[in-house]
């Protein structure tokens, strides 16, 4: 059967099927074969990796065809958001990741945003004039849009849940992984978020006043998507560099406590 393929970063995006559904294609593969190849992108599968792993288990061939298409992403995202039963915050959730992980996919967000500010701008300068001249069924419904729903309908999906997704990203981002692969919903995600927030500011009883937790979270996420970007010839100067931003961080805590330190040491000796 070859050398075994694995999956295209774009590919790994997208959630793994549920063990129920798979057991199903295996099923179906076992008795009908593989309908519809596979696509392979400059060795890695695009598309079908549950098809290719399913005749992995079975030991048959799976059928393939070679993609050298130009944008990998919407290729892996038209096929998916078509033939998966995904939820709205999940196909943005997808699209925020890929965002963060890809730079070059973040200039349509980018862009959108651009423009929308640009509207306001002008709507500010110009809403009285535009009011006189222009009677409001000549006016174009897009000039009103927000950037949220200029992004969501490239998607299919509501301006809300790009708004809820994207303050999601900014208060937890590690829990965006949770909702992109459909563990949890992005109004929950941030319901948790904002207990978590009011359990740390209400204090009472013995709880902590602050919890490192989150920012830990956000940390590492944060490390994780750079640590993604960075090509393998680049990976240890990398890590040289992240191990010396935290030697700086610890010594610059040892320096701000340590006189703190000997001074209540040295207080305590001449109590004795």
């Amino acid at each position: 059967m070859g050398h075994t393929l694995t999956a295209h970063p774009v590919a790994t995006l997208f959630p793994e099927m549920p063990p129920a559904d798979f057991a199903a294609l295996l099923r179906d593969i076992r008795e009908h074969g593989v309908k519809v190849p596979i696509l392979v992108h400059r060795g890695k599968i695009l598309d079908g990796r549950h098809r290719y792993k399913a005749c992995q288990e079975l030991g048959i061939a799976c059928p393939i065809i070679q993609w050298d298409g130009h944008d990998p992403w919407f290729e892996a995202q038209s096929r998916n958001l078509m033939r998966r039963h995904l939820a709205k915050d999940q196909i943005y959730a997808i699209r925020k990741i890929a965002a963060e992980r890809f730079p070059e996919l973040a200039a349509p967000i980018q862009a959108a945003k651009a423009e929308a500010k640009q509207r306001q701008i002008r709507k500010g300068r110009h809403s009285s004039a535009l009011a006189v001249q222009k009677p409001a069924l000549l006016r174009s419904p897009d000039r009103n849009k927000e950037s949220a729903d200029v992004i969501g309908a490239q998607l299919g999906v509501s301006g809300a849940t790009v708004k809820r997704v994207d303050r999601l990203s900014r208060e937890a981002p590690e829990l965006v992984e949770r909702v992109a692969a459909g563990e949890l919903s992005v109004i929950r995600a941030l319901r948790e978020v904002a207990s978590q927030r009011h359990a740390m500011t209400s204090g009472g009883g013995n709880s902590e006043p602050f919890s490192v937790d989150p920012g830990l979270r956000r940390v590492r996420h944060t490390l994780e998507v750079e640590w993604g970007k960075v090509p393998l010839q680049f990976q240890a100067r990398f890590l040289n560099g992240v191990q010396a931003v935290f030697r700086e961080l610890v010594t610059e805590h040892r320096a701000a406590h340590s006189p703190r330190l000997a001074t209540g040491t040295e207080a305590q000796q001449k109590a004795m």
